[in-house]
């Protein structure tokens, strides 16, 4: 009866919003993923210099609900995104295109949403889409922590701190191995 009481006035006192935050994330799982390629290279011989820039872009689109007991929502997350571009001729001729995207649902809490700064938590899981020497493997839950500014003024900032526990398996030749991928995050977006 409770729940159900609960329920009811969650719902009526509702009135949504979507919201689209873009922007950039820095993944400690992509330079991971990097240097287990690079040193798989390494052991088929080849000769190896990299540059590792662990950014990816984020999109992270989710509805929210105003209620008396703060903002619900929920959405689906997209990124970081790693590209990594790998010449194994010498010759300047990319050779081995890999990439990864982590996708998938989350729920997120918003305690104050009409303040000029929102603190928020969210969470969920994560299946990461791969090709290349990247190869898709298991399901891993994330959380994260953040604080959106000026979210309430058509166009505000978004500043993140997250751990996804999702795995990316690298191989190249008969080399193969298992890295957290995106692991820990921190993720600047701003907010539509």
């Amino acid at each position: 009866m409770l729940a159900t009481s609960l329920c009811l006035s969650m719902a009526a006192n509702a009135a949504g919003n979507f919201h689209f935050p873009v922007g950039i994330a820095y993944a400690s799982g992509i330079s991971d993923a990097t240097d287990k390629l690079a040193n798989e290279y390494s052991q088929e011989g080849y000769n190896v210099s990299k540059v590792n820039v662990p950014l990816g872009l984020v999109f992270d689109p989710y509805y929210e609900w105003q209620t008396s007991f703060g903002a619900i929502g929920g959405g689906l997350s997209l990124g970081p995104t790693a590209l990594v571009a790998v010449d194994n001729s010498g010759y300047g001729t990319i050779s081995d295109l890999s990439y990864a995207i982590p996708v998938g649902p989350f729920v997120r809490y918003t305690p104050w949403p009409d303040a000029t700064v929102s603190p928020y938590v969210r969470g969920g899981f994560r299946y990461t889409f791969a090709g290349g020497s990247f190869e898709s493997s298991d399901i891993g839950i994330f959380g994260a922590v953040g604080v959106d500014l000026w979210r309430n003024k058509g166009f505000g900032v978004s500043v993140e701190a997250g751990y996804d526990s999702s795995t990316l398996k690298v191989s190249e030749g008969s080399y193969s191995s298992n890295v957290s991928f995106p692991g820990f995050t921190v993720s600047l977006s701003v907010l539509f």
